[in-house]
């Protein structure tokens, strides 16, 4: 930062900055705009970042490069930098990190608390490593924080208007039958979704031990992912399950995007909010305003088997779901590890004792179709092996597998097995 005069003329040019920018605030401004003015002002470069260090707005002041640079340096010292993030929002005031390695940049970070949460954070960066201008500094950024939270605090009373609005249009055209056409592609319309194109549902479902309430902050979270990374969306938050209906046609690229972006989502839950639980579910691709409902229950259908069979996919897509959708639906959980036990006891037991491979063997075996040929190369064995494995655990645990009931019974539980996460979530069930 460069110096504007020692003792009480560099404090006098803070105080000055600081006024500003709680102009800003006064003025009705926007995040740009307090960035802009920090970087300018205490010649830094300056970003409001959220809790992934994705950059919400940024500026460079009069360094056109300085803007580029705080994002590399975001990039490139992120774990250095998330965890002074964590540690700021922990003790909800400003903190800095000297400047090292081949960046040579200072950072000083402030958390932006809207409420009782940390909502994003507020970055300066600068070659300057000297004490007194780093004090100044601290004291522009954690006020240039606080003009933010104002910003940010005005943006989610009107966010929780639009928010509940957009709630009651959803639920209204997903879950109230007996709506005309016209109705329905109206209220459609002022959700943001084209009646006549084809759309895809994804839903992130949250939930927290004990039947807590699930913290607002979570929902938010994942409703922010969401909406920034995927902007063509109509995102609806219902506190405990956040719902994005997206334009496109059933195809893989799209598929592929909403998986990604669930992810991220799960892995910024469990990041932020350990004891959270998050499920991910995402429907086919229907036609039409009509065929909401229809999304929305597969996409649900789909949490709910991710939920019930855990093991089979990180995100549940309904298209993949098969005979697991049967199985989710069974109403005494602990049904399915009796029936794992009852089918596959004996061959579980010698696995674990004495590291027979039989479960495993089978479920390659049944998977490429009873080729001994095909699973042998997936278990980089012999086909041979795969045969006498095969004729073993039928003999073992008397599945009967020259029998058509026999062969289903085994695949049943190699399959529920498999969901639910491995031999060892059956036996400790």
């Amino acid at each position: 930062m460069t110096s504007t005069g020692a003792g009480s003329a560099d404090l006098h040019h803070v105080l000055g900055l600081c006024s500003d920018l709680s102009s800003v605030a006064m003025a009705d401004g926007d995040l740009s705009q307090v960035v802009e003015l920090v970087a300018r002002g205490a010649d830094v470069w300056a970003a409001v970042v959220d809790d992934l260090l994705s950059v919400l707005a940024v500026s460079g002041g009069a360094d056109r490069t300085g803007a580029r640079e705080l994002v590399r340096v975001l990039e490139t010292e992120g774990d250095a930098v998330r965890q002074l993030v964590s540690a700021a929002a922990q003790m909800r005031r400003a903190l800095s990190l000297p400047a090292s390695g081949e960046s040579a940049i200072s950072l000083v970070v402030a958390p932006i608390i809207v409420g009782e949460d940390a909502v994003a954070y507020l970055v300066s960066g600068g070659n300057d490593v000297d004490e007194v201008h780093e004090d100044s500094r601290i004291l522009v950024t954690e006020h240039a924080a606080m003009v933010s939270a104002v910003v940010l605090g005005r943006r989610r009373v009107v966010a929780i208007a639009a928010g509940r609005a957009r709630r009651e249009l959803f639920d209204g055209l997903v879950l109230v039958g007996d709506r005309s056409e016209a109705d329905v592609d109206g209220w459609a319309r002022h959700l943001g979704i084209e009646p006549d194109h084809r759309q895809r549902v994804l839903v992130v479902a949250l939930e927290s031990p004990g039947g807590v309430p699930v913290p607002a902050a979570v929902s938010d979270l994942v409703e922010h992912l969401i909406a920034t990374r995927c902007p063509d969306a109509t995102v609806v938050n219902r506190e405990t399950e956040v719902v994005a209906v997206v334009p496109g046609d059933d195809d893989t690229a799209l598929g592929s995007r909403l998986t990604e972006l669930a992810r991220l989502c799960r892995r910024a839950v469990a990041q932020r909010f350990p004891d959270v639980r998050s499920t991910a579910g995402l429907s086919d691709a229907h036609l039409g305003a009509g065929q909401l409902g229809t999304s929305y229950a597969e996409a649900r259908q789909a949490v709910g088997t991710g939920r019930a069979l855990p093991g089979l996919s990180d995100v549940a897509v309904f298209a993949d779901l098969g005979v697991h959708r049967l199985l989710a639906q069974v109403r005494d959980a602990a049904e399915l590890p009796r029936f794992v036990r009852h089918v596959l006891g004996p061959l579980i037991e010698s696995d674990l004792a004495s590291g027979t491979d039989y479960c495993r063997t089978l479920t390659v075996y049944f998977r490429e179709n009873g080729s001994p040929q095909r699973a042998a190369l997936l278990l980089h064995t012999h086909p041979n092996t795969v045969a006498y494995r095969v004729r073993r655990a039928d003999e073992i645990a008397a599945l009967g597998l020259t029998t058509h009931s026999g062969r289903l019974a085994a695949q049943l539980a190699l399959e529920i097995m498999d969901g639910l996460g491995g031999v060892e979530c059956v036996t400790s069930s």
